[in-house]
């Protein structure tokens, strides 16, 4: 966790053993937590109300009394968004189950170690601070455009400076080349900047150039006459005459052959079009926006594409960030995801649960903003309750977190049998995942963990995992 995060994180620790209390605030104050403390109920309630902690970590039990679940259930009432974590000696099952149910974020075994207690925490301030995230961004989306150019989302540093930069260039005529990978929303930035800009009661004709062979593309470009050619029974006007006065996007232009780029090159030096099989010139009045999911600079050295037309089409430059390079942006663009497409599924959709918001920020997203779209789109379809929660994600966006335990069948077991049984269970899905992801590459596997390749193999062997027969299985 960054210092930043750290120092806005505030944690009311509360216990009746002042010598508990001292090393518990010493160990938190040691990885630059701010602490407040309280040695009881009311103590704790005053606090909360005075000081709107981010986070409580409160004993189960002080003075003989179960005061964490009171504070718990009266902390909640105060502050709906406040974060309870519950720790305790005596700890068992059925006390899980009823911290859970009153809203309890975590419930941990008295701490032998730091770990024990910072590992908690830590999640336990990543969850608060998400949750108030996204209660912020629903109601700044919902009530002002920040962060917003035309359909592109984003309220990270990047993205702001874009649009800034955007919104000026809109209001020149200059050729822009968008560069960005699949799925960044290059189109709806070119829909932008045509949306920002004097031309935008005009056309804006979008053409993906990769996708269509050369002989289609020259003739949906440039148009032709009658005659030119079997089929050509009428003239016809090509897509940049119909963009004139308007804006023409030309989509991948990184995939069109040197021939093409040629031609191309002759419209942007002299603003004008000639059909197939005629000699006369028409004259066009078009802004061309252009983009490529390529280095447009690796394509020139590549002998991809030509100099000159690079350097036609590169006046000025826009490079939309990945998704995985402002993760930040997340929370904000499933909200407006969730603010165009609730009522689109069984039921209306009206929330995502702060735990979801986390989980997505920890995946990097190779298919970028269109990928998460699509995610989006079909838990909205699939949900059977207004609230997206965890456990509706896919496997992959929760490896490795830490779900809590099914209680079902378990009423008889200790706190550390459960314990136990929860960390099997984890580390065996944990590692199957990873195993998938990383094609069986141990190494790699042991890379992404954190561990060394030895405690993995210790791990697949102890947990019964035979990755050969899940793949033969998958």
């Amino acid at each position: 966790m960054d210092s930043m995060t750290q120092s806005n994180s505030t944690i009311l620790v509360v216990d009746d053993d002042k010598t508990v209390l001292d090393s518990v605030v010493k160990l938190l104050k040691g990885a630059k937590y701010r602490c407040l403390t309280a040695t009881n109920k009311d103590q704790a309630l005053d606090l909360i109300r005075r000081e709107q902690p981010l986070v409580v970590l409160t004993d189960m039990k002080m003075d003989g009394a179960t005061d964490g679940l009171l504070i718990l259930e009266q902390a909640k009432s105060i502050d709906p968004n406040i974060v309870v974590l519950l720790y305790t000696g005596y700890g068992t099952v059925p006390s899980a189950v009823e911290a859970f149910k009153k809203g309890a974020f975590d419930f941990i075994q008295k701490f032998s170690t730091h770990h024990d207690l910072l590992v908690p925490v830590e999640r336990a301030i990543k969850f608060a601070h998400m949750q108030r995230e996204n209660a912020y961004l629903r109601s700044k989306l919902e009530l002002t455009n920040d962060g917003v150019f035309y359909g592109a989302i984003g309220t990270s540093p990047a993205m702001l400076k874009l649009f800034e930069k955007a919104k000026r260039i809109a209001q020149s005529n200059a050729t822009v080349l968008i560069v960005g990978d699949t799925g960044t929303g290059k189109e709806i930035m070119a829909q932008g900047i045509h949306y920002y800009s004097p031309r935008s009661k005009e056309s804006f004709i979008p053409v993906a150039v990769g996708a269509l062979p050369e002989t289609m593309l020259e003739d949906e470009l440039f148009g032709h006459v009658k005659g030119s050619f079997t089929g050509a029974t009428i003239d016809k006007a090509g897509l940049f005459e119909a963009a004139d006065k308007g804006t023409i996007f030309l989509d991948e232009i990184g995939e069109v052959s040197f021939d093409m780029q040629h031609k191309l090159l002759r419209v942007l030096q002299e603003r004008s079009v000639r059909r197939i099989g005629s000699l006369k010139e028409h004259a066009i009045d078009v802004r061309i926006l252009s983009a490529t999911n390529k280095d447009p600079e690796v394509l020139v050295a590549e002998g991809k594409m030509r100099e000159d037309l690079f350097f036609r089409l590169n006046v000025i430059q826009l490079r939309i960030p990945p998704l995985r390079e402002r993760k930040e942006d997340i929370p904000a663009l499933v909200h407006h995801f969730l603010r165009q497409h609730r009522d689109t599924g069984i039921v209306e959709v009206e929330k995502v649960d702060p735990k979801v918001l986390v989980a997505l920020q920890e995946y990097d997203w190779p298919g970028n903003v269109r990928e998460l779209q699509g995610l989006i789109l079909s838990l909205i379809a699939e949900a059977t309750q207004p609230v997206i929660r965890l456990e509706d994600l896919p496997k992959k966006f929760r490896p490795g977190l830490m779900t809590h335990v099914s209680v079902e069948n378990q009423e008889e077991l200790d706190f550390k049998s459960a314990k136990s049984k929860i960390i099997e269970d984890f580390e065996k899905e944990y590692l199957e995942n990873l195993l998938l992801a990383c094609n069986g590459n141990v190494t790699q596997v042991a890379n992404k963990a954190g561990l060394n390749r030895k405690t993995i193999y210790r791990l697949m062997e102890s947990r019964n995992i035979n990755f050969e027969k899940r793949r033969l299985v998958d």
